[in-house]
């Protein structure tokens, strides 16, 4: 959870701003208090209020811009509106604000759900709120209300940062600055902030003594390499550089790099690649922080950088997802496409097809039109029926999202045979997704048919799957140091208010 000072004005424009999206559904006015004579009038104009604001504010003619806006915002969708607008309603008072006219407008039109805040900077005494050190109380209300404290979770990441193993210093300064804190070396050791105060310290004779236990975990490293070998022939792994947004859809400075491969491998294995480089050139090197095993190394440990952001994804692999092992096998029996690449995908059948199977049976002059408007397919094989997604290439029997019955309706016009209505139907937990550890090698579930080497383990059992918040890195000079470092303007008339 984020609070963020905006600009002053004289003008309170951010009303204007706010209330606008109000007129084509990006925004809606949660909270709207103490503007006195307009509190119980009914389709206020973003006009009327700023006249209300401006006049409250005239209390004082020293302060010039009177306007106060800020923006509390949350993490994706963790919070819904109503969340968030009595956290800015309890921040307010915190802040001093309270009693001041004020109205709070709810965003959704960014990946992370925020609301805006318009208040008067004029207290209803004439004086000014007091604004010392605004921006770090800010936060550190936001903190309190949510009942964090940063001084513990720096505590609990060095803690974390002990457990790792790195080869050089700058290792263990890019894993702090990923999570948001700021470095400052002050003689032997380094000062960690966050929200512009100081949270903790770290000795760096302790981080040397803690890079010079650091010996390469070579079976990691094979076990890495072949995970990226098989995925980078399935998603894009060339960088894209991301810029920094700024007004009028243009781009700041370069922030960092991603790609479809980091993508995957960040959110299905928690294994980040971080890749560095300076504006307007290709990266020079990455950085791999492997949080299952807590492990951080240089890239070029694994992969060069040249394979790693070599395209491969043009050679057409053909990558099927399927939910337990039998089902790749009967996959493997029906096609005999070219090494197919085969990804264990765990998810609820029933829920993600069962609808759009029963609309084809339902909605549609034939079963055939209907899948093929969803985009789906049936074939029988070996007196069973199976579910492909056109869309996805996901394979899956169909008994694991029917009812006995439901399936029933579809066997007829496959030449299937029908289930009795009193069986229960097969799960997919049956199917026993993967072999046992004793199976043979080339039993294995393995991604790419025939790509790994006899005798060796499916990488994905090496690593156990995790998430991790996305964070972007760009070095300067060596290969593992970290450098960190919209407003749209629309007119509306009028806007309703909830009380």
């Amino acid at each position: 959870m984020r609070a963020k000072i905006l600009s002053s004005t004289s003008t309170f424009n951010g009303v204007s701003y706010n209330t606008a999206k109000t007129q084509n559904s990006k925004g809606e006015l949660m909270k709207f208090r103490n503007f006195g004579y307009l509190q119980n009038a009914t389709n206020v104009s973003p006009d009327e209020m700023k006249t209300f604001l401006k006049a409250h504010s005239n209390r004082n003619h020293r302060v010039k811009d009177k306007q106060f806006h800020a923006m509390i915002s949350c993490k994706g969708r963790e919070y819904i509106k109503e969340d968030l607008t009595k956290i800015a309603e309890e921040w307010l008072h915190k802040m001093g604000y309270g009693q001041n006219p004020y109205l709070i407008v709810f965003h959704s039109d960014t990946k992370n759900n925020h609301v805006h805040i318009v208040s008067s900077r004029i207290g209803d005494d004439g004086k000014k709120v007091k604004d010392n050190m605004e921006r770090i109380k800010a936060q550190t209300f936001i903190n309190e209300i949510m009942k964090r404290d940063p001084k513990m979770e720096c505590s609990q990441l060095l803690e974390k940062l002990r457990n790792f193993s790195l080869s050089t210093q700058k290792q263990a300064k890019l894993f702090l600055e990923l999570h948001g804190f700021g470095i400052r070396e002050k003689g032997p050791k380094w000062e960690l902030f966050k929200y512009g105060t100081q949270q903790g310290e770290l000795s760096m004779e302790e981080m040397e003594k803690q890079v010079k236990c650091y010996a390469p975990n070579q079976e990691r490293i094979r076990q890495l390499k072949a995970l990226f070998v098989k995925y980078r022939k399935i998603y894009d792994s060339e960088p894209v550089a991301l810029h920094e947004p700024l007004k009028g859809n243009r781009t700041g400075k370069l922030i960092g790099y991603r790609s479809e491969l980091s993508d995957y491998l960040r959110d299905k294995f928690g294994i980040e690649i971080l890749f560095h480089g300076k504006e307007n050139k290709a990266p020079y090197g990455y950085t791999i922080i492997d949080h299952s095993h807590k492990l951080i190394l240089k890239g070029s440990e694994v992969l060069s950088l040249k394979r790693i952001s070599k395209r491969e994804t043009d050679q057409k692999v053909h990558a099927v997802l399927v939910s337990s092992f039998s089902d790749k096998l009967v996959y493997e029996k029906i096609n005999r496409t070219k090494n197919p690449v085969f990804l264990f995908h765990e998810f609820c059948a029933e829920k993600a097809y069962r609808l759009r199977l029963i609309s084809a049976l339902e909605e549609y002059s034939t079963v055939h039109q209907g899948l093929a408007a969803h985009q789906l397919k049936l074939i029988g094989f070996g007196d069973t029926l199976y579910l492909q997604d056109l869309k996805t290439n996901l394979f899956i029997n169909l008994q694991s999202i029917l009812n006995n019955r439901e399936y029933s309706r579809f066997a007829p016009h496959y030449a299937v045979s029908k289930l009795d209505a009193q069986t229960t139907p097969k799960s997919i937990a049956e199917d026993n997704p993967l072999p046992e550890s004793n199976s043979k090698p080339e039993q294995q579930y393995l991604g790419t048919a025939g790509s790994f080497e006899t005798g060796m383990k499916n990488p994905e059992d090496w690593t156990r799957e995790t998430h991790h918040t996305l964070s972007l890195t760009i070095s300067d000079d060596a290969d593992d140091e970290a450098v960190h470092g919209r407003r749209r303007r629309k007119k509306g008339n009028s806007v309703k208010k909830h009380r």
